[in-house]
């Protein structure tokens, strides 16, 4: 009996050892469009724009199927324009708070022809973060509450976030050994931005969609794993 479980194990073996390939290597660079989203929503708030330069690394699991690990530098936060009247006169006040997180997402990785799609969870780690605001001619003096209240979200801010993502995309073939790829995913947090307030826990969440555009360095192509011969 030990011995036909000891076959098993080694023919199982085999078997795995001869169907797996080497990893494919790529990089990309994309744009985030951003948002704070959650029970405590600000109000007029606008998505940022920013980029989500990365790399990634798809490990070969069965036919047609990958379990993909990337690493991202991804620009996140939100805008705010509001008008407000000061002694009478109209302003209009334009505020950025950004917050640059590195992003691991771990997808699996679905493949059809030379359509994919992607679902899997993420961790972030905030790496930077400030809130630039802008108002038309004013005194000083008169900017200092709202420049308080401003700054205060850098000092609440929570420094990491986990969170759910979903991809699709279109990847072929433009050499012999590298594949072009287009890519686009919608990402939601599922912890608050400000880990803490003066008088309540705020819900603000991370929500962003992606588009990205690359290229995987494929080693090898002659196993039917891999779906362009």
């Amino acid at each position: 009996m030990r011995n036909k479980t000891l076959l098993i194990i080694l023919l199982a073996f085999l078997a795995v050892n001869s169907y797996a390939q080497k990893p494919i290597y790529g990089i990309s660079m994309g744009a985030n469009f951003s948002n704070l989203i959650g029970r405590d929503k600000i109000e007029d708030s606008k998505p940022r724009i920013g980029i989500c330069p990365g790399i990634n690394i798809d490990i070969p699991l069965v036919y047609e199927t990958f379990l993909e690990i990337g690493a991202y530098y991804s620009q996140q936060g939100v805008k705010v324009e509001t008008d407000e009247f000061v002694k009478s006169v109209r302003q209009k006040l334009k505020v950025t708070k950004y917050v640059d997180y590195l992003q691991i997402p771990i997808y699996w990785k679905q493949t059809y022809g030379d359509i994919y799609t992607k679902i899997g969870p993420f961790a972030s780690m905030a790496i930077q973060a400030s809130s630039d605001w802008k108002k038309d001619s004013i005194a000083r003096e008169e900017m200092s509450v709202s420049e308080g209240s401003y700054a205060s979200f850098i000092n609440k801010l929570r420094k990491y976030d986990v969170g759910a993502a979903f991809a699709v995309g279109l990847q072929t073939s433009i050499a012999s050994n590298l594949d072009l790829f287009f890519d686009a995913s919608y990402k939601i947090g599922f912890f608050s931005v400000e880990e803490k307030t003066d008088t309540q826990k705020k819900v603000l969440r991370n929500q962003l969609f992606s588009v990205s555009v690359g290229v995987y360095f494929v080693q090898q192509r002659h196993s039917k794993i891999y779906r362009r011969h």
